[in-house]
């Protein structure tokens, strides 16, 4: 790469410059002494060379020397200084021709003035300074007047220097920019649903001068960043079921004395599941629990308030991955592995494979504590907000990570989207809803958890004498016992959803009316239960499709002969009744199988042949 090299005259050349341009700026002359340099020009480290730049030396804002580049062949270049006395402090600029105007570039370099010096060779590096744009005003972040007429770009470097900025007064918004300093003069405010996405350095100078309100989120990686968390806490007067809430803490190791959660009156527990001590709730008011003294990194809490406010946890942001230690217990309800954990961090994060909370050794899902004081389950793509605490169930004791990246502060980088089939089961009446996930692959399931209201309807799956929100089941399943207890006489609606399988058959029976719902065709039934429903009342029916040929026999490949079905054909034959169960699973091995239909009622039945990739299918009446 060739090099610009600049040469300072006075009243000499040691060569043509490229260009035919006067001098932008003038050297101040009469000075008896020089110092001569080779000069090499970079401009963020990048090696410089245009004719139409020219160099000019300061001592202060006096020109020591001005030249535009010269072309000496086979000849090394020099940089002429004209000094006065030693130790002068010299430093450079550069002009451009082209635009007549001089780069907005900053100087790295301080040169000392030697009398009848040499260096050789001597670097000038310039930088490119970046461009930091600060408010003029108090306001919203996304109003242009904030910032004196044109707001923050995603590439901006931004300080809040004055008054108080917030993002989402206008409505939800999402923030990014590439580095964001708040001074010791401002404040800035996040509000609900709105998120402030930094790239790069986020400093505050004070723990209230960054605000996040409940339900906003903040994303960044920077260390030691301060800030005051509000968590919005509705009174148990006005919410029903005693008005718990489950939370957790973003900012580091807080202690609990002092601060405004225990406005009186409070209740504030931590759950407890061990061996020594079993499965039960500790309360900070009692004095026993002496190492009940701070909001634990990762750990969530039982809350509740006889006032309606905003109490906030103070102090440094959580920046690094929390390990906890969770465990599991005997239990004989089928309950113990059951840990209240929390978000430690300023932004969502999600539980499953890919995301925050992996889950190697969890069962699927979590509950989350909802408005009626019952336990909601939750699946992968729900997200975990930050000061919410969680209910997870560990099959062994472990040390959990709940990491902290960018990349599990979003939904999209969840793996466990594309995974295995499921149906989603939600009961809705005037007095809440449930739901529960039947799963169809392998996992660990999620054990039914009780409520703290005995007004909302209860939805659970039962599989192998277990009661479940989440259930895993294999291929060779196809019947579940749906339970749903209610204690409010009314009107019901049950939905299904189904993600990433087919059937070629789904039912839902319901066995106090006798009616049956395809649920292909019909996915929401409307039902009616009186307060005491009887257990087991509905029962799902399904049949996996194969994803293989099915033919629908032109000619019968089965008929009935004398109280025998005659099948003509090899594989595996299953028989469905009228409305979709599986009466039989029989593998027939020569060509003309037969079957008794002594133990059959009467009435419609169809056959599937399988054998390999193809699918034989007939209709048969048995009288």
């Amino acid at each position: 790469m060739k090099r610009l090299l600049f040469l300072v005259l006075c009243l000499a050349s040691f060569g043509a410059s490229f260009g035919q341009y006067d001098t932008h700026w003038q050297p101040v002359g009469g000075f008896e002494s020089n110092m001569t340099v080779e000069a090499i020009v970079y401009i963020d480290n990048v090696e410089q060379f245009s004719e139409t730049f020219e160099l000019g030396a300061f001592c202060g804002d006096e020109c020591r020397g001005a030249v535009l580049p010269i072309e000496d062949a086979g000849q090394m270049w020099y940089f002429l200084l004209f000094g006065g006395v030693n130790n002068e402090q010299i430093t450079f600029r550069l002009y451009d021709h082209a635009t007549s105007q001089e780069l907005g570039v900053e100087c790295e370099n301080i040169l000392t003035y030697v009398s009848d010096g040499d260096i050789d060779p001597y670097d000038v590096y310039f930088t490119t300074p970046s461009s930091t744009t600060t408010n003029t005003t108090s306001g919203d972040w996304n109003d242009p007047l904030t910032w004196g007429g044109t707001g923050p770009t995603p590439e901006a470097n931004v300080q809040v220097g004055i008054g108080d900025v917030t993002i989402g007064d206008g409505g939800a918004a999402t923030v990014t920019v590439a580095s964001l300093e708040i001074t010791a003069d401002a404040t800035l405010t996040i509000e609900p649903g709105s998120t402030l996405i930094v790239t790069g350095d986020l400093t505050n100078a004070d723990e209230d001068g960054l605000v996040i309100k409940d339900g906003a989120q903040v994303i960044n990686e920077s260390a030691n960043v301060k800030a005051t968390y509000q968590k919005d806490i509705a009174s148990y007067n006005t919410k029903s079921e005693g008005g718990w809430y489950t939370i957790a803490s973003p900012v580091d190791n807080m202690a609990i004395a002092g601060s405004d959660f225990l406005t009186p009156a409070y209740d504030l527990f931590r759950y407890n599941e061990n061996p020594e001590s079993g499965l039960e709730w500790e309360n900070y008011k009692d004095n026993t629990n002496v190492d009940f003294t701070t909001f634990e990194n990762g750990r969530g809490y039982l809350y509740a308030n006889s006032n309606t406010f905003s109490p906030t946890f103070t102090g440094t942001l959580n920046a690094v991955p929390v390990v906890r230690t969770i465990t599991c217990s005997e239990n004989p309800d089928g309950l113990g592995g059951f840990n209240l954990i929390g978000n430690p961090f300023p932004h969502a994060i999600y539980k499953g494979e890919g995301g925050a909370i992996d889950n190697a050794n969890l069962a699927s899902g979590f509950y989350t504590l909802n408005d009626e004081g019952a336990w909601h389950v939750n699946t992968y793509e729900d997200a975990i907000m930050p000061g919410q605490g969680i209910l997870v169930k560990t099959t062994a004791n472990i040390n959990l990570t709940i990491a902290k990246n960018k990349a599990v502060a979003t939904a999209e980088s969840n793996g466990a989207k594309s995974a295995i089939g499921r149906i989603g089961i939600t009961v809705t009446g005037s007095n809440g809803e449930d739901r529960a996930f039947v799963y169809f692959g392998q996992g660990i399931g999620l054990n039914k958890m009780g409520s703290f209201s005995d007004q909302t309807p209860i939805l659970w799956v039962r599989n192998h004498n277990a009661d479940y929100a989440i259930a895993h089941i294999g291929n060779t399943c196809e019947s579940l016992d749906l339970f749903f207890h209610n204690k409010v006489n009314g009107e019901y609606r049950l939905s299904v959803n189904v993600q990433n399988v087919n059937f070629d058959l789904l039912q839902l029976r319901d066995n106090l009316t006798g009616e049956v719902i395809d649920l292909k065709q019909q996915p929401d039934y409307c039902f009616h239960a009186n307060g005491n429903e009887a257990d087991g009342r509905f029962k799902l029916v399904f049949r996996v499709a194969t994803g293989v040929e099915e033919i629908a026999e032109a000619e019968p490949f089965a008929f009935i002969c004398n109280g025998q079905l005659i099948v003509n054909g090899e594989g595996t034959l299953q028989i469905f009744d009228a409305i979709g169960r599986k009466c039989i699973t029989k593998q027939l091995s020569t060509a003309n199988s037969q079957l008794s239909t002594a133990n059959f009622p009467s009435g419609a039945y169809v056959l599937r042949l399988i054998n390999g990739n193809k699918v034989r299918t007939q209709k048969i009446v048995i009288k």
